[in-house]
């Protein structure tokens, strides 16, 4: 499935997002329909990041990805 335009920002903002919460994987979904096709990230548990003694937090200020977000993206 290809998508087409997706706007970068709203895309690199939720992948920021991800790997601040600590994601190191993700998976990425695409659902097509008549309308609008939709896409959707997915992180598993094993896709997290685990911290070790003495090791940095990676997140700062974060915010929730709505699926509003995510459905900006197509």
């Amino acid at each position: 499935m290809t998508f087409k335009k997706i706007p970068l920002k709203i895309f690199i903002e939720i992948l920021q997002d991800a790997w601040d919460k600590g994601a190191d994987y993700i998976d990425i979904i695409g659902m097509p329909d008549t309308i609008q096709d939709n896409i959707s990230i997915a992180i598993k548990e094993e896709y997290m990041h685990v911290e070790e003694d003495g090791e940095e937090d990676r997140t700062e200020d974060s915010k929730d990805i709505t699926d509003e977000d995510l459905n900006q993206l197509i």
